[in-house]
């Protein structure tokens, strides 16, 4: 089974590709218009490790209205368009799979449009990032329960929305999402959900059939999308934070599956000894990111003396993790102090009769109080070595034969692994009675172009001339190629399916791939959006 899509041969007639760019020129000005070999190379680059082709050129809209002028003028030359967004793909999300591939470069469309307490919505534009967003409704008592996804501080709502983003917030993209604003493939614009007979005051989203859904996780292969409604909740007043350490796998899975079921967790999620070894080894921050944190960790306190308390179990670190081959990390919501610590007392009974022992709550409360990692810290290993993760989602009552079936694969590859220098870690979360694994591959090389450009500067200046070792990347796509394969039995489902994922074969039996076939060549004839995304 191949779980990735290959590099297409079609091209565009000649002169095509200039007429395009002149429209887009005119549209946007010239400097919005890049034609450099090496940004085009860098844009059209992920985290995979996989290559197909390279942008033609990159554009950058700012409005709506650019968006439909660069589409239309997309359909009259027969140039194929990608959306990129933060660029934090491992999927082939936005890499060119066709020859004359333009990207869109979104991030240039970052305005948050609204922000109405007063009708608990905030609508925005694709490139606005996570954190923007976070940061933004902090000062105003509401939030969108989604905070953000766990790719760091570059992560766009657009990118989060075109694959059905999980991350911080215990749900799902879609949980408080009222509709969206698209740009078709032949430049009508869509108005869904919510927004499809209120665009500027969206509230119900069930008001006749409902297309949001079809346009999260498309991959962007049925329309660019350029706004986005949400619902706003009013932020929990009082938050409890438990840590746990596990000495086995399988104890640790029981125990999620287990918090899971109790419903009363908002975020569950687990770490093994390399993430420990990682969160142990963090140096001292300097001493304004140390008063960032402090006042982030404070701000989310119900008073200051539970704030304090909180910063004194920072302060001690996190070396004990060390001692722990497992960790578990549980963060319980309420609207009163009370509240939370009984939801949390009742977890702490479910753990401790599983034979968890419980630990200084230290990454809930770090992760809560800055939950936007710099990218340059995820996707380079600490010795310097490239990463991709893979993900599988499956009911909690199926968690251990995932687990299991994952553990024996890798232990049935340990030999070839070792000779090439390749490990695992592996990520485990749960989110809304779903159980999540995230096994991340490990492996050493150069460091391609985007993780060169987006690591620290410590990272580019120790490891940035590392030597390129072709046949141990090879491996290591090959690996998590099988890995996907091998996985597909117990019909997982996946975030970011991109370019990557088996979807067609996943939806195979009944005759939804049919129907996702037909739409896209009714919105899409010409194949022009993204060519090659979910499999299309």
């Amino acid at each position: 089974m191949s779980s990735t899509v290959e590099p297409s041969e079609a091209s565009i007639s000649p002169g095509a590709l200039d007429d395009f760019l002149a429209d887009a020129a005119r549209i946007l000005g010239s400097a919005n218009v890049i034609r450099t070999e090496r940004e085009c190379r860098l844009y059209s680059t992920d985290f995979s490790e996989v290559e197909l082709a390279t942008a033609a050129a990159i554009v950058r809209p700012h409005s709506t209205g650019d968006v439909v002028a660069l589409v239309k003028a997309a359909n009259r030359h027969r140039v194929p368009l990608a959306p990129r967004g933060g660029g934090m793909s491992y999927t082939l999300g936005y890499v060119p799979a066709r020859p004359g591939t333009v990207l869109l470069d979104m991030t240039a469309m970052n305005r948050i449009l609204e922000i109405n307490v007063e009708d608990l919505r905030v609508t925005v534009e694709p490139g606005v990032t996570w954190k923007q967003l976070h940061e933004a409704l902090r000062p105003t008592g509401y939030y969108v329960p989604f905070v953000g996804t766990f790719s760091g501080e570059r992560a766009t709502v657009g990118g989060g929305l075109g694959n059905n983003a999980v991350g911080h917030g215990g749900t799902d993209i879609g949980e408080h999402l009222l509709g969206m604003e698209v740009v078709l493939p032949d430049g009508r614009v869509l108005q869904t959900g919510a927004r499809a007979h209120a665009p500027r005051e969206p509230i119900v989203r069930g008001y006749g059939p409902d297309f949001t859904g079809v346009f999260v996780h498309d991959a962007g292969a049925f329309g660019i999308k350029t706004q986005a409604s949400f619902r706003l909740v009013r932020r929990p007043r009082a938050t409890a934070y438990r840590t746990y350490g596990f000495s086995s796998e399988e104890t640790l899975v029981k125990a999620i599956c287990a918090a899971a079921r109790l419903g009363t967790a908002t975020e569950i999620f687990s770490f093994g000894e390399y993430h420990h070894r990682l969160f142990a080894g963090q140096p001292k921050p300097p001493p304004t990111e140390a008063a960032a944190l402090a006042k982030a960790v404070l701000a989310n306190a119900p008073s200051r003396m539970r704030g304090l308390m909180h910063l004194g179990t920072l302060a001690r670190g996190m070396r004990f993790l060390l001692r722990w081959p497992y960790s578990l990390t549980v963060t319980v919501d309420s609207h009163s102090v009370r509240g939370a610590d009984e939801c949390a007392q009742e977890i702490d009974r479910v753990m401790q009769g599983l034979g968890g022992r419980r630990l200084p709550p230290s990454l809930g409360i770090a992760l809560r109080a800055q939950p936007f990692f710099r990218i340059g810290t995820l996707m380079v290993g600490l010795d310097g070595a490239s990463s991709f993760p893979s993900n599988f989602s499956v009911p909690l009552s199926r968690a251990q034969e995932l687990v299991a079936e994952a553990r024996a694969f890798f232990e049935e590859n340990a030999g070839e692994m070792r000779r090439h220098g390749v490990y695992v870690a592996t990520i485990f979360i749960s989110w809304k009675g779903i159980f999540g694994m995230e096994p991340i591959i490990f492996w050493p090389d150069r460091l391609n172009a985007l993780r060169f450009e987006t690591a620290l500067p410590q990272i580019r200046e120790a490891f940035g001339g590392q030597q390129a070792r072709p046949e141990t990347r090879a491996y290591a796509v090959d690996l998590r190629r099988r890995l996907v394969d091998r996985l597909q039995h117990l019909a997982p489902a996946h975030f970011q399916i991109g370019k990557f994922y088996p979807y067609r074969e996943a939806v195979a039996g009944h005759a939804g791939w049919d129907l996702i076939e037909d739409f896209k060549k009714r919105l899409d004839p010409a194949g022009l959006i993204n060519p090659g995304a979910l499999g299309l």
